[in-house]
């Protein structure tokens, strides 16, 4: 017990780090990134339960926890020394002159005077360009278009702060109701699946991999699909991945294998928007909030982000073989899936129709 609680709370760490730094190494585009991620993700909850079995069936148990030690240990000094340097910054001012701004903004003043957005991405890709940076040691870090450059103050936000706020809370929530969809069936889906489709073992793990199957190949395609900068495009598209995710749960529930066989493909489908989207869309509407604080925000939006999906899990586990006790696995579907669109429903009335109609900051000029 206490070696599993250990690797909830590192993974967390690792999960939360990996969600902050992709949506800092590239702001322009932080859906690609996240898009990557997200493949890897389904792709080790395929490779994952085939190479346990190997290790197991060849070593033992206790290798199979020793060998995956020792690999995670290897890949977390490569991508110490991959990542780390992207986030070092040097000390360098062009023309003498010198910036003002809070802790969590390095800013970058060109030859007109005019305040430029710089990030990671563009100091990478523009590393000739004639610029008067601040002095600070931070991370390279994007402007606000609304941000003005003040002297540094006292104030940070927290995830109290954040949360206080509807946009924020709702699309929390939403991460969660959608990950809800994906883990309350895993307890109670092979019971129906061996009691009233009669079906055999590899048949139920083949029918169990559908929504992964599907899920890789469209996470890593997703980053192709021409969203533009615009936000309010893309809250739109989160708002039909959430509206109709509940229609994969109620084919689920249905009594025709048939039914079953596509809502399991439309599980893997429907609710991949949100994954890849909804944490830049989070981080936007936290900068509308608290737009001096790029850094903090950005760190504390995937940690509300990353918990609120872990939550999700936890209610899934909890709720479906409850709900399945209580009125049927076909009713449980029918539950699930309307909590879901009423999270549709929120997301409209406090997120979408109450956020700005601007387009991605760190890819604007002020």
């Amino acid at each position: 017990c206490i070696s599993q609680f250990c690797i909830g709370g590192l993974l967390s760490i690792v999960t939360t780090g990996y969600y902050s730094s992709a949506t800092l190494v590239r702001t322009s585009n932080p859906d690609r990134v996240i898009s990557f991620l997200e493949t890897a993700v389904g792709t080790g909850y395929i490779l994952g339960p085939v190479i346990g079995s190997w290790l197991y069936d060849e070593l033992g148990y206790a290798y199979v926890y020793r060998v995956v030690s020792v690999v995670m240990a290897l890949l977390g000094l490569v991508t110490f020394r991959v990542i780390s340097p992207l986030f070092a910054t040097t000390k360098k001012v062009e023309y003498g002159e010198e910036c003002q701004s809070d802790d969590d903004i390095e800013c970058a003043i060109g030859t007109d005077g005019s305040i430029l957005a710089d990030d990671l991405e563009s100091r990478l890709e523009n590393k000739g360009r004639s610029v008067n940076q601040c002095n600070e040691r931070q991370p390279l870090l994007p402007m606000t278009t609304d941000v003005t450059l003040t002297p540094p103050t006292t104030f940070q936000p927290t995830i109290m702060h954040l949360l206080k706020h509807p946009r924020i809370l709702v699309s929390a929530l939403c991460i969660s109701w959608i990950n809800v969809s994906w883990t309350f069936v895993e307890p109670i889906l092979a019971s129906r699946l061996d009691v009233f489709f009669h079906l055999g073992k590899k048949e139920i793990g083949v029918i169990f991999s559908l929504s992964n199957v599907v899920y890789i190949p469209t996470a890593f395609l997703l980053q192709f699909a021409f969203f533009g900068s615009n936000m309010r495009r893309r809250r739109f598209i989160i708002l039909f991945s959430i509206a109709f995710t509940p229609l994969a749960v109620l084919l689920i529930g249905s009594n025709s294998i048939q039914c079953l066989i596509t809502g399991m493909l439309l599980l893997g489908l429907l609710p991949t928007p949100v994954w890849i989207m909804l944490l830049p869309s989070m981080q936007e509407d936290s900068l509308d909030i608290y737009p001096h604080h790029r850094r903090v925000v950005n760190d504390l939006t995937a940690g509300i982000y990353n918990s609120f999906m872990i939550f999700g899990q936890v209610i899934g586990y909890v709720i479906g073989p409850a709900l399945n006790a209580s009125v049927g696995f076909g009713n449980t579907t029918w539950i699930v899936g309307g909590l879901i669109l009423i999270q549709a429903i929120s997301y409209y009335s406090f997120v979408l129709s109450n956020a700005s109609d601007g387009r991605l900051k760190s890819v604007r000029k002020v």
